[in-house]
C-alpha cells in the first residue's frame, strides 16, 4: 500500500533571498549566546590577555632596539670611521711611495732595512 498525500510531509525549499542578512557582530553574538557564562569570561580574559602581552612585547622591542641602535652609533661608529681613515692614510702613503720609488716601494715596510731597487743587498749586521 502506498501512503496517501496527505500523510507524506511537505517539504519547502529556502532560497538566499529568504534568509535575512546577518552582519559579523550578529552571528558573533548568537555564537556566544550559546556558550555559558565562565566560558565566555575566560574566553575574554584570555583574549585580553593576549593583546597586553603582545603590547608589552611590542613595547619592549622597540626600547630594546633604540637602545641598540644608539649604543651602536656612539659606540663602534667611531671606532669604524677612524680604522677607515688610518687605511686610507696609509693607502695614500703607499701611493706616494710607489710614485716615488717605484713599484717595488710599496710593499716595503716603513722603517724596514729595504734599498733601492736594483741596489745590492745590504751585508747581514754583525754583533
Amino acid at each position: 500500500m502506498e501512503p496517501a498525500a496527505s500523510e507524506t510531509p511537505a517539504i519547502t525549499t529556502m532560497s538566499d533571498s529568504d534568509i535575512d542578512d546577518e552582519t559579523l557582530t550578529e552571528r558573533l553574538l548568537g555564537l556566544g549566546e550559546m556558550l555559558p557564562k565562565p566560558v565566555r569570561n575566560g574566553l575574554c580574559t584570555a583574549a585580553s590577555a593576549s593583546v597586553t602581552g603582545a603590547l608589552v612585547a611590542f613595547s619592549w622591542t622597540k626600547t630594546a632596539m633604540w637602545v641598540l641602535t644608539t649604543s651602536f652609533m656612539v659606540l663602534a661608529l667611531p671606532v669604524i670611521f677612524e680604522t677607515e681613515k688610518a687605511q686610507m692614510q696609509q693607502q695614500e702613503i703607499n701611493q706616494q711611495r710607489q710614485i716615488l720609488l717605484g713599484p717595488n716601494a710599496a710593499s716595503m715596510a716603513p722603517g724596514s732595512r729595504g734599498s733601492f731597487p736594483g741596489a745590492m743587498p745590504m751585508p747581514p749586521m754583525q754583533k
